[in-house]
């Protein structure tokens, strides 16, 4: 199984490789940083109308803007969640494969407050829609139940960690199993994917990055191609890298 093209293979080799791109480097405040930039990016994508100022304040100091209380939970839910997986994955208790009990867990912190108590941690037993795509997904839980189901094990031919995160983000968000939450559920999974390879996860507060992150995404739910969620995921890695190397005068 193929997900990424040999030119994007090179790119994720270049990742791999560079001391820039390890999560083992951050320091503690490092760390702390990237929780918040993290639940923001997630957020951002989901129409959360917190600012980056706004959101750093809710998550360092608890300090709650005069926005909706569902944007201010989506926000704690992401950043609660995201810092228990990372704190996990360093006493060492992380996990080569992502399995359907790790879906339910982490989807039961994030929709936690957002959706109904039956609702949290369960597959969904209702059809949804996606907007901005024609795309519709499974409609019933068999059907979301034997397509996960297939998508988790075909994980396990995937050797490169990189094309791992991309092919479980991507399926998982396609598939939609939950009646809410479903593509943070997948972001979270991507990035659990690679913290346990010892790799910094995708992120950004760019809006333009935001955008191409939906792009890809739409264009993988209707032609089933990860090209351009990948191009979008490794070339994020590498300017990250690069403006580290800026900063630095480190070798990429």
């Amino acid at each position: 199984m193929n997900i990424f093209t040999d030119k994007q293979l090179q790119k994720a080799e270049q990742i791999l490789c560079s001391p820039l791109a390890k999560l083992s480097d951050l320091t503690s405040s490092d760390i702390r940083n990237l929780a918040v930039v993290w639940s923001y990016y997630s957020g951002k994508i989901e129409g959360n109308t917190y600012t980056y100022v706004e959101t750093e304040a809710l998550l360092k100091d608890g300090i709650t803007s005069e926005k909706r209380y569902e944007d201010a939970k989506m926000l704690k839910n992401l950043h609660n969640v995201f810092v228990s997986e990372m704190e996990y994955i360093h006493k060492g208790g992380n996990t080569e494969m992502i399995d359907e009990r790790t879906l339910l867990r982490l989807h039961s912190g994030l929709s936690s407050g957002l959706v109904s108590d039956e609702e949290a941690g369960q597959f969904r037993t209702r059809p949804v829609r996606i907007s901005g795509t024609e795309y519709i997904p499974p409609r019933d839980v068999y059907e979301i139940r034997f397509k996960l189901s297939e998508v988790l094990y075909l994980q396990t031919e995937l050797d490169n960690p990189l094309e791992r995160a991309v092919y479980l983000h991507c399926n998982i968000a396609k598939i939609q199993p939950f009646i809410d939450c479903n593509k943070r559920t997948a972001r979270l999974v991507e990035s659990i994917v690679m913290m346990n390879a010892g790799i910094i996860p995708v992120y950004s507060a760019r809006e333009a990055d935001i955008l191409n992150y939906r792009k890809g995404l739409v264009s993988f739910y209707e032609t089933g191609a990860y090209d351009l969620y990948a191009d979008y995921f490794l070339e994020r890695q590498i300017s990250r890298i690069r403006e580290l190397v800026t900063d630095t005068g480190m070798e990429i």
